[in-house]
Parts: C-alpha cells; sequence; structure tokens
C-alpha cells in the first residue's frame, strides 16, 4: 500500500473509532444570572445584553465548574469571565454567572476584567486568566485561588517593554517546576511570545521573526519540554524547546515547522497521554495528533454542518474527561444554538503526570 493510500486509510480508521460524546447542556439563548438590587449600571447592562452575540471563546475545569471567556468583539455582552456548573438536578440549562463577581467587569474600569482571552487552570487550583484590556486599560494577567474562596492572588499589569502598541492576547499554557510556574501567551499582533514568572512576579516578551502565534499547546512535563504553535492565519504548525523561552528576553533561535493541518487551528490541547486536539475555524471538525509519532492528523470528533467562525472550545478535567462546547449556526447567527459535551477519554491535560493523583496544595 502506498504511503498516501495508507493515510487515507488510517484517517478513515480513526474516524469510525471516534470517540461517543454525550450532550450534557443545550442552550437557544444564553442568559445570565443578574444581581438584585438597584445597582443601575447593572441594570443598563442588561438592557443592552446581546444574547445572540455570545461567543463562546476559551475554557477550563475545576471541580464542578466550568469556566468560559467570552468573546468580546461583538457589542452587549456584559461579562467576558463566567462560569457555570458541570452537573444539576434541573431540565433548564444553567445561566450564566460573572466570575468572580460583578464588580470585576466594569467597562472600562482598569481596576476590573476587560476582555479575558484564554484561560488555564494550574494543579494546585489557581486560574490563570490574560485580560487583553482596552484602549483605556493595559492588558494584564489575573490569578484567582479558587481553593481559597476564589480570591484574586495577583494581577499582574504587562509593562510597555513586553507589550507595547497594538496587541491581541490569544492563549495562555503554564509550565511547572519545582521552583516556579511560567505562563506562555500568544499575541497574534506582534512577532514574539511573552513568558511571566509567577515566583518572580515578571513577565518578558521572546522575539519570533517573521511569525505571529494564534494557538498554544505545551507538551507534559517529560525530558525536553516543548511549546506547540499554531501560527496566525496559516496552517502551519511549528515547536519550540522551552528552554528558548526562560533567558528572560531575546530571541527563540530554534522555531521547527512541524507540519501543516487542514485548516487554520485557532484552539490546540495536549493531553497527558502525548495527544494533541486542534479546532480550527469554520470547520465542522476536531483533529488529534499523539506528538511522540510523526505528524499524522487524525479525525476525533466530528458532526454535521455548523456554519461557525470558532465552533468549539475544550478543556480536560481531573478525571479525564473532555469538555467541549459547540456553536451552531448553520440556520443562521440569530438562530445559533449551544451544546456543552462531554466524553471520556481517559488522560488529563498535559499539567498532570499520568502515574500520580491530583493532589491540592494544603
Amino acid at each position: 500500500m502506498s504511503p498516501f493510500l495508507a493515510a487515507i486509510f488510517l484517517f478513515s480508521l480513526d474516524v469510525a473509532n471516534a470517540i461517543n460524546f454525550t450532550t450534557v447542556y443545550e442552550w437557544d439563548k444564553f442568559d445570565f444570572i443578574w444581581p438584585s438590587g438597584a445597582d443601575t449600571s447593572i441594570g443598563q447592562i442588561k438592557d443592552e445584553y446581546k444574547p445572540g452575540n455570545v461567543y463562546l471563546d476559551y475554557m477550563a475545569i475545576f471541580g464542578e465548574r466550568l469556566f468560559i471567556s467570552h468573546d468580546m468583539g461583538f457589542p452587549g455582552i456584559p461579562a467576558s469571565l463566567v462560569w457555570l456548573p458541570t452537573s444539576g438536578t434541573s431540565t433548564a440549562p444553567p445561566k450564566l454567572a460573572p466570575f468572580p463577581s460583578w464588580e470585576f467587569h466594569k467597562k472600562d474600569m482598569c481596576e476590573s476584567i476587560q476582555k479575558a482571552k484564554g484561560m488555564e487552570m494550574d494543579a494546585d487550583g489557581r486560574l490563570w486568566v490574560p485580560d487583553d484590556g482596552n484602549g483605556r486599560c493595559r492588558p494584564k494577567l489575573w490569578i484567582f485561588d479558587l481553593v481559597n474562596n476564589d480570591t484574586t492572588e495577583r494581577v499582574h499589569q504587562f509593562p510597555d517593554t513586553v507589550i507595547s502598541g497594538s496587541r491581541y492576547l490569544r492563549d495562555i499554557v503554564l509550565d511547572k517546576s519545582p521552583d516556579d510556574s511560567l505562563a506562555y501567551i500568544a499575541d497574534s499582533y506582534s512577532e514574539h511570545l511573552i513568558v511571566y514568572s509567577r515566583k518572580m512576579d515578571k513577565s518578558w516578551s521572546v522575539k519570533t521573526p517573521g511569525r505571529k502565534w494564534e494557538s498554544l499547546a505545551l507538551s507534559p512535563n517529560r525530558g525536553a519540554r516543548k511549546l506547540y504553535l499554531g501560527r496566525y492565519g496559516s496552517r502551519e504548525m511549528y515547536s519550540v524547546s522551552v528552554s528558548e523561552l526562560k533567558n528572560g528576553g531575546g530571541s527563540a533561535a530554534a522555531v521547527n515547522f512541524i507540519g501543516k493541518w487542514t485548516e487554520y487551528p485557532y484552539r490546540m490541547l495536549i493531553d497527558c497521554a502525548n495527544v494533541l486536539y486542534a479546532a480550527f475555524r469554520y470547520e465542522n471538525y476536531v483533529s488529534k495528533w499523539n506528538i511522540s509519532e510523526p505528524f499524522l492528523e487524525q479525525r476525533f470528533y466530528e458532526v454535521g454542518e455548523l456554519g461557525a467562525l470558532w465552533p468549539f472550545t475544550f478543556a480536560l478535567d481531573t478525571n479525564g474527561t473532555f469538555w467541549m462546547t459547540q456553536r451552531n449556526e448553520a440556520k443562521g447567527w440569530s438562530k445559533s444554538r449551544h451544546k456543552l459535551l462531554k466524553a471520556a477519554v481517559g488522560a488529563r491535560s498535559y499539567l498532570f503526570d499520568t502515574s500520580t493523583d491530583l493532589k491540592l496544595r494544603g
């Protein structure tokens, strides 16, 4: 059999053995848990709310809560970071609750969250959220401690030397070592990656001349760790050793081409078993690839026509369950529908070792 026919056979075989997802919730339109009382600013936000403009962006899981960011490129969205329960007793789908509260979502108040872009949950119960800010407010990185009553552990404002002028923060992954936790963040408008050290409370940028990035995925912490990079506006995927990013600045000398996906990847994730998952603009499927093997895109999930620019977002929980939202615009933007799906894949995220159980810090 020729290599080409072998690849087609393996691709078809993978589709036939695709994971079975179950539907957790379905929404015709989203609603929020609005506060009671005489807060006129919240009342105005409620009046201006446009349910059809809710576009789910990034996702993270902690315990029985699912955290989601909203794309703020559309008007009438009251909060860019929300949560909902992963299960409930009611047959009605849950309403969205702003995280951590409405007080953190005041427009043009720079002490509030303006535009949550990307998020990641670490193994110690911290939620890391890049905030792209706006024309008035500088971009930040928020770290919330979910173990200790959702308190704000850290707010790091990126200095002008790291992020200046126009920017578009897109994604975040976490690299934990015995002595520090580093965040790698994509800025799709600049030819660099942003790095943040929790230990030093310091950030820096690493140049990647000629290339801008949209999606990130980090390999498990075994051996030489690599950051996988989906190129902005391209099907191309690259990788770079994390050692290239830890030197406090400068340029990444060895950014290596991996291969080309079928379409443009806007979301990627690697589990602890080395499987990389990717979602694509306007496509009705999610693909996968085992990073331990030569690059070969295989189908992980496929559904009928969706017609959405960003149809999926996903995350893994600590029990090896793959959670995914699905947006269906096949009947038009104004008639969009959403689903929350889940499937057991038997592997947790890249942040966890396959041989150890999650242990939250005391």
